[in-house]
């Protein structure tokens, strides 16, 4: 019934639309419809038309960025939205659809003065605290930007993406106990948001209460038993308790769900390494330092490597020259947190 009607009322108004040829009202609720419709190539001619019959339009030029955005323009966008709010400066949406485009265009500092100016108009503008709250973060302004996703959780206590944002930075700024808050406040919003539970695991880890940060990677594992990340994580728990095989397991379990898992190969192979099986360590040692991706210690990393590679030319002390190569004691190796 619903598709229908919007058939009904596209019919209507392109008739409407025919019958008045050159009426940019007409052509503006057609080139809406379709919009709404998703027809945005469609929608674009009316409006773009209309936009040229009716250059004073504010809300027209706004309609064309919107579509012009959605059909991935982005700098033609941003001219349309420019004009909209040149046009209407006091509308709070045009400052929002522009601080969007800004930051679509990597423009960060101008899509935060958008994004104030949004806020300022209208301070109950939930999406637009929480896009500052983004831009921000980019900036590397985390407390300003923990204060954003603050107001747009004040302004909508529903809002638990940007909780979750919120305790995202508050983590960063090492407030592991608000954090925690925070993300579990967003769970009882949103039971299912497996990052909310990742995240969690991590406060909990860094924090060292090991016991709870298993039962966060837990949660994720029973809605998703193929959750790469919080396999590992459950190794990397297991690994902090000292159960090196345990670890192991798990660790070889996520690269098996992702065999590109760089942070996984490290601990792989400095589980494998104290578990006393080197040739396996070198191989997740190389891995992790031929994957592009990988973080540090890559140069450390590299002289450990350096390192072990010459003891597996030496024989063992049961097996004379020159038979099977042997292997090293087993030795404990510090397991690094995941950050998230």
């Amino acid at each position: 019934m619903k598709n229908l009607m919007a058939h009904v009322k596209l019919a209507w108004l392109a008739l409407v639309n025919r019958i008045g040829p050159g009426r940019p009202a007409a052509m503006r609720r057609l080139g809406l419809a379709l919009h709404t419709e998703g027809r945005d190539a469609e929608a674009w001619v009316h409006l773009a038309e209309a936009a040229v019959l009716e250059p004073d339009h504010a809300h027209g030029h706004y309609a064309l960025g919107s579509v012009l955005a959605a059909l991935g323009l982005p700098n033609e966008a941003r001219v349309a939205f420019v004009r909209a709010r040149r046009l209407d400066p006091g509308q709070p949406d045009y400052a929002f659809a522009l601080g969007n485009a800004w930051f679509e265009a990597r423009e960060i500092a101008l899509a935060v003065h958008a994004y104030e100016v949004a806020v300022a108009l209208r301070p109950d503008h939930s999406r637009a605290w929480f896009n500052l709250g983004h831009a921000l973060k980019e900036k590397g302004h985390l407390k300003a930007a923990a204060t954003a996703f603050r107001r747009a959780v004040q302004v909508d206590t529903t809002f638990y993406k940007a909780r979750f944002m919120l305790g995202y930075v508050l983590a960063l700024l090492d407030l592991n106990t608000e954090a925690i808050s925070q993300y579990r406040q967003t769970l009882a919003d949103a039971p299912d948001y497996l990052k909310a539970y990742y995240n969690l695991g991590n406060c909990y880890l860094k924090c060292g209460r090991l016991h709870e940060a298993l039962e966060a990677y837990a949660a994720i594992l029973e809605r998703d038993p193929r959750h790469a990340r919080a396999t590992f994580a459950v190794g990397q728990v297991l690994a902090r308790q000292g159960e090196v095989s345990e670890a192991l397991a798990r660790f070889q379990r996520a690269l098996e769900l992702r065999p590109d898992f760089a942070e996984c190969h490290l601990a792989c192979g400095r589980a494998c390494e104290s578990a006393g099986r080197l040739r396996e360590a070198l191989h997740h040692y190389r891995a992790y330092l031929n994957d592009p991706t990988a973080e540090d210690p890559r140069g450390e990393l590299a002289r450990h490597v350096a390192t072990l590679e010459p003891r597996l030319m030496r024989p063992t002390a049961e097996m004379p020259r020159p038979q099977a190569v042997g292997v090293d004691e087993p030795r404990p190796v510090a397991q690094r947190p995941s950050h998230g």
